[in-house]
């Protein structure tokens, strides 16, 4: 019992080592960095300006200065009937 013991000790030890290999590794390659432009991918240009009524003054702002004026929601998109 004690050498089947040691050996998953020693093989979960290994794999956890090389999971943090592994992390260490993608973070120093960039890959969890926040790009904002990631978040924005799905959405074509019509979607970014759509009028959105949940949204802060200072993001309505923002998404005004980078898209355009806000469009008025078609039947079915977000606050149209």
């Amino acid at each position: 019992m004690f050498a089947s013991s040691l050996a998953v000790v020693l093989l979960t030890l290994a794999a956890l080592l090389g999971a943090i290999v592994a992390f260490a590794w993608a973070w120093r390659k960039g890959h969890f960095h926040v790009d904002a432009r990631a978040a924005t991918l799905p959405f074509d240009d019509h979607d970014q300006r759509v009028a959105r009524p949940w949204e802060t003054p200072s993001q309505a702002r923002e998404r005004v200065q980078a898209h355009g004026p806000p469009l008025p929601p078609g039947p079915g998109e977000w606050g149209g009937a």
